[in-house]
């Protein structure tokens, strides 16, 4: 009986440690209309398009992550567009006021009304990598789109990441 509740006590210490290794993390940012490198018809069915596009955008809220804030980025994105829906996937490089990097991959869909994404957007977003103390960044969260008049873009965005800690240096074997 001891042991099992050794065991439960080390796994509860492990998860609530693994739980803290996740930092908190929001932001907003405003991106100006996309760039559109094309629109072609599929050809299956009416109304059926896929576009490519790449989107600027600042944080005016930037996001905190290893005591550094984020200042601008860019998407490239894939939409693939029906009568009555949209889908969006893309990578999203993020760029820290340090010069450090992020990078994210990211999808999202919505019902289309009147040749429109019903709004708000939402979709969900993960880190792929990043950049000098980014590296090794892990972790995920959602967003929210709220498109603009001029065909830009509001972008809410929440989640949590992980950095793990950096391997100490090796140190060279004697002979």
């Amino acid at each position: 009986m001891k042991l099992r509740i050794l065991g439960f006590v080390c796994c509860a210490v492990l998860l609530a440690g693994a739980a803290a290794a996740q930092t908190k993390v929001t932001g907003h940012q405003d991106c100006a209309k996309p760039d559109v490198a094309g629109t072609i018809d599929a050809g299956d069915k009416t109304g059926h398009t896929l576009t490519l596009q790449k989107f600027n955008c600042t944080w005016s809220t930037g996001m905190e992550m290893a005591g550094m804030k984020s200042k601008d980025g860019g998407s490239a994105e894939l939409v693939e567009a029906w009568s009555n829906r949209t889908t969006t996937t893309g990578t999203y490089v993020g760029n820290m006021e340090n010069g450090d990097k992020f990078f994210v991959s990211f999808h999202d869909s919505a019902s289309v009304k009147d040749g429109k994404p019903a709004v708000p957007i939402k979709g969900t977003w993960s880190y792929t990598g990043g950049t000098g103390k980014l590296k090794g960044i892990k972790g995920k969260g959602t967003y929210t789109i709220t498109p603009k008049d001029d065909g830009g873009a509001s972008v809410d965005v929440e989640g949590d990441y992980d950095i793990p800690a950096a391997a100490p240096p090796k140190t060279p074997k004697s002979k």
